[in-house]
């Protein structure tokens, strides 16, 4: 029996550290980063911890899996009986079976705790989040508001939110059955429908949990929980291009020693080491006014957010002028420097270009391998994209599937060693105009379907000039010493819209390449039978 005063300590020292226990949250809670709404602030770059990728649920190390602690809430997953039994069968084929060794789009909640690192940029209407895999994205809205177009099944799902507190409560619906949960075969039907609660613990914490609701192949719904890590020392998101690292490893897409950036102890480039280009804008271009009446930002900069469609004039077909041939349409050119609207090509560049044109070059254009168009085609790639602006930074979520992020906090490129598809882009404004300075591309990119060049040495200034409500005038300078002999520049009209983006699964869906393939291929065996 213990004496009373030793109960009275004892609950003294209980009150003492249930308050201790309270205070510690209540200090957590107290510190957590929030938007000027008032909500967490779930700005920055994440990846989970775990293994959840490989498996849900507990499991010992296997071919190409690590062993692992799983993530389900009571530690099973309630298949129906015939259900049950097509995840042994993907078990058992994983290697070739799981949608993501082909490279396609992961779905959600699989995309969240993949092994690569992500960015998320926050808005009051909008939640993007930038993957570094395979440049995929999820835009979030939270605008209250149902889609403005019926949800059509697609990869990634349709995902609509609200915050109930602090906690932010995601609805993804719409997703087709073509993914997986993950690497062991967990699978679900067209029925699924997700629900997700990212719930902030501390600054660098977010509890991340996703019920899951399939009828057509559970018994009843199940939930996951993980977590996901602040990355304090990643000062941006890089890429990993999937599809094109394949393609690249297995020959399909074949380097070209001219124009992409040399591997280590390869070969020097057939046309040397590229000469010095400054980059500048023409003094005798006209100017472009910016607009009076701009909606603006709590900073007092031109608000540029919305969903935008260029007006190209065939731009992907060609960005000199030319009229409508047997392959492609006519083009109103939208070279505004030089002023003859001729692009400034070296002499070995302009017949590459020529060439370009030949039918069975269509299959080396990368933009047909569903490969990211880099800067500035994805402006003018005939297809839209949507403009977040946070504080800090510029973000382009491009429809067909890839975005660009635009640091405003004056840091300097990254190492000239590392090259990117879509390059090392930062931004700065001078008065009302957004200015953008694009290094370290790849060189592997076309500037269209027709084929105009640029190498690993393109230089890429641009400029969104806000002309009214709704408006930008867009123009891209390019420096590339290797392909031209001086810079030049483009200008084409980006109008905003009221619309959303919707899913363009291209590498998914990719049905002509092949066909592409086949005229390559015979082209190249008629060459081989006339040597």
């Amino acid at each position: 029996m213990v004496s009373r005063p030793i109960r009275v300590r004892h609950a003294l020292l209980a009150t003492v550290l249930l308050a201790g226990v309270c205070g510690s949250h209540a200090g957590a809670a107290g510190a957590l980063p929030r938007t000027k709404e008032g909500k967490p602030d779930f700005q920055g770059i994440w990846q989970v911890r775990g293994t959840a990728a490989y498996d849900l649920l507990d499991h010992s190390a296997s071919q190409g899996m690590p062993a692992g602690k799983g993530v389900v809430e009571g530690g099973e997953i309630p298949y129906q009986p015939s259900a049950a039994k097509t995840k042994l069968e993907n078990f058992t084929n994983r290697q070739t079976a799981d949608p993501l060794g082909k490279c396609y789009m992961p779905g959600v909640p699989r995309i969240m705790y993949m092994e690569f690192p992500f960015q998320i940029f926050q808005t009051p209407e909008h939640i993007a989040i930038t993957f570094e895999w395979s440049q995929v994205y999820r835009l979030i809205y939270l605008n209250g508001k149902p889609p403005l177009h019926d949800v059509v099944d697609s990869w990634m799902g349709d995902s609509r939110a609200h915050w109930e507190g602090d906690t932010l409560v995601v609805e993804v619906t719409g997703q087709n059955d073509k993914t997986w949960f993950d690497m062991a075969g967990d699978f679900h039907s067209d029925a699924l429908g997700v629900t997700e609660r990212y719930t902030m613990l501390d600054a660098d914490t977010i509890r991340y949990e996703a019920t899951i609701k399939d009828p057509k192949t559970f018994t009843k719904p199940w939930k996951i929980s993980v977590s996901l890590i602040r990355q304090k020392n990643v000062g941006r998101l890089m890429e990993y291009q999937c599809q094109a690292e394949l393609e690249e490893a297995n020959g399909a897409f074949e380097r070209d020693p001219r124009t992409w950036y040399p591997k280590p102890g390869s070969a020097p480039s057939p046309l040397g080491a590229p000469a010095a280009m400054p980059i500048s804008q023409s003094s005798t271009l006209p100017t472009v006014k910016t607009g009076a009446n701009l909606r603006r930002t709590a900073d007092g900069k031109p608000d540029l957010t919305g969903y935008y469609q260029s007006n190209a004039g065939g731009a992907n077909y060609g960005l000199e002028k030319h009229r409508q041939d047997q392959f492609t349409p006519a083009t109103r050119g939208v070279v505004i420097d030089p002023a003859d609207g001729t692009l400034p090509y070296q002499p070995w560049a302009r017949q590459e270009r020529i060439n370009r044109e030949e039918p069975y070059r269509g299959y080396d254009d990368p933009t047909a391998h569903c490969f990211v168009a880099g800067v500035p085609r994805s402006t003018y790639v005939p297809s839209p994209f949507q403009i977040l602006q946070t504080p800090g930074y510029v973000v382009l979520l491009h429809e067909r599937m890839s975005w660009r992020i635009i640091p405003l906090d004056g840091r300097s490129h990254i190492p000239d060693s590392v090259r990117l598809w879509q390059g090392d882009s930062v931004g700065h404004w001078e008065g009302d105009t957004l200015v953008v300075d694009t290094t370290n591309l790849n060189g592997k990119t076309w500037l269209n379907e027709v084929g105009d060049v640029v190498s690993y040495a393109e230089h890429v200034v641009e400029r969104f000039i806000p002309t009214d409500a709704g408006k930008i005038t867009y123009r891209a300078t390019v420096a590339d010493p290797i392909v031209y002999t001086k810079p030049w520049t483009i200008e084409i009209p980006l109008n905003q819209q009221a619309e959303e983006l919707l899913e363009v699964a291209c590498h998914e869906d990719n049905g002509d390449l092949q066909n592409l393939k086949n005229v390559r291929d015979e082209f190249r065996a008629q060459q081989k039978k006339e040597k």
